[in-house]
C-alpha cells in the first residue's frame, strides 16, 4: 500500500524533471544570447536566441530579445516583423511595443513610434517621460 504513493511521486519526478532542465537551458540561452548581443556578437546572440525559441518556440520575450538584436544590427525590417509576431502572439506584451516604437523612432517615423511608447509605458515598461515628451514634439513636428 506504501509503493503506490512513491511511485506516484517517483512518476511526478521523472515528468518534471525535464521540465525543469529544459526551463533552465532556455534561461541559459537566454543569459547567453543577452551577453553575447551587449558584447556586439550578435551572431552569436543570435544563435541562442534561435536554440531557446526550438525548446520554446511561441514564447514572445524570446521573439523580442531576437528583434532587439536585429535593430542593434540595423536590420529594422526583420526587427519590425519579429515584434509584429510577439504582439500576436500576446498583444498585452509592453517590451515589444517599446522595440517597435524604437524602431520607428530609428527610422524618424515619430508619429508612428509615440504611439507603441505611450502603451509600452501603460502596460508597465519603464519609458522615461522625458522621452515620451521629446517623441510627442517630434511628432508634433512632422507632417
Amino acid at each position: 500500500m506504501k509503493r503506490v504513493p512513491y511511485a506516484v511521486l517517483a512518476l511526478l519526478l521523472l515528468l518534471l524533471l525535464p521540465g525543469a532542465s529544459a526551463a533552465q537551458d532556455v534561461q541559459s540561452l537566454i543569459d547567453q544570447g543577452i551577453q553575447h548581443s551587449q558584447a556586439g556578437r550578435y551572431d552569436q546572440a543570435l544563435q541562442a536566441f534561435d536554440q531557446a525559441l526550438k525548446l520554446k518556440s511561441n514564447d514572445p520575450a524570446l521573439i523580442t530579445f531576437k528583434a532587439t538584436v536585429y535593430y542593434a544590427r540595423g536590420n529594422n525590417a526583420q526587427a519590425m516583423q519579429l515584434c509584429e509576431q510577439a504582439l500576436k502572439l500576446n498583444p498585452s506584451f509592453a517590451r515589444a511595443y517599446y522595440q517597435r516604437g524604437m524602431i520607428y523612432q530609428a527610422q524618424e517615423k515619430y508619429r508612428e513610434a509615440l504611439p507603441d511608447l505611450k502603451k509600452a509605458k501603460t502596460l508597465g515598461y519603464g519609458i522615461d517621460p522625458d522621452f515620451i515628451a521629446l517623441m510627442e514634439q517630434k511628432a508634433a513636428g512632422q507632417k
